[in-house]
């Protein structure tokens, strides 16, 4: 994502470019809880970058779980939705990995889940809750967001 961020810079000098590092030490979490994370660093970096209404277009680009972190940090930013602008996402799981035909990946997930308590992959896998209509990506679906 650097590297984007450095091509963005060159073909956009005028831009504003904020590489988010809230969450750069603990991606196992809850995705609700990395997303309020995410929106208080985008607000802080607009109060402090972006003086009274000089905000132009605000934009986000994520890669894989990035992308779900976003899209759980949108609704929280709702101040400024009028400002919003793109919404990019490369891999991510959006629709999470409820089903996968891989036995494989399904035992690895299974692992991965148990072995390091990760929160991120019980929400992914959409075993949070035993309704599937209260899984959080469920409910990040039905979130309000205007783009």
């Amino acid at each position: 994502m650097r590297l984007l961020k450095n091509m963005l810079n060159v073909m956009h000098p005028e831009a504003l470019l904020l590489s988010s590092v809230a969450n750069e030490d603990n991606t196992e979490g809850d995705i609700g809880d990395m997303g309020q994370k995410l929106a208080t660093e985008v607000s802080n970096f607009i109060k402090d970058t972006c003086p009274g209404s000089s905000l132009g277009r605000l934009s986000f680009v994520g890669h894989s779980l990035g992308g779900l972190i976003i899209r759980a940090c949108l609704p929280l930013l709702e101040e400024y939705s009028e400002k919003m602008f793109t919404f990019f996402t490369l891999s991510s799981p959006h629709l999470g990995y409820m089903y996968n035909a891989s036995q494989i990946i399904q035992a690895g997930m299974w692992f991965l889940k148990q072995w390091r308590k990760s929160k991120c992959l019980t929400q992914l896998s959409m075993s949070d809750a035993t309704n599937p209509e209260e899984c959080f990506l469920y409910k990040l679906s039905e979130a309000k967001v205007i783009l």
